[in-house]
């Protein structure tokens, strides 16, 4: 397994949602995730991004410059 692993709460801080949220897209199947070994939920940061992306793409008009959101862009 390769890249970062990140916990509920460390993407609700990025997506400026809470962690409840996070964990309700993930029991319904929306945002990719997976489970280790103890029973403890993770999230890929490729996965993630994926995902963002997908989602910037089918919410933007049609003919639109689809580009890759990152929610971390910017901040140093």
């Amino acid at each position: 397994m390769t890249g970062h692993l990140l916990t509920a709460r460390e993407v609700a801080d990025m997506l400026g949602v809470s962690a409840e949220t996070v964990l309700r897209w993930t029991r319904r199947g929306e945002l990719p995730a997976i489970r280790l070994p103890g029973g403890a939920i993770r999230y890929r940061e490729a996965d993630l991004d994926e995902w963002l992306t997908a989602r910037s793409c089918t919410a933007a008009p049609m003919g639109a410059d689809c580009r890759r959101i990152h929610p971390t862009e910017g901040i140093t």
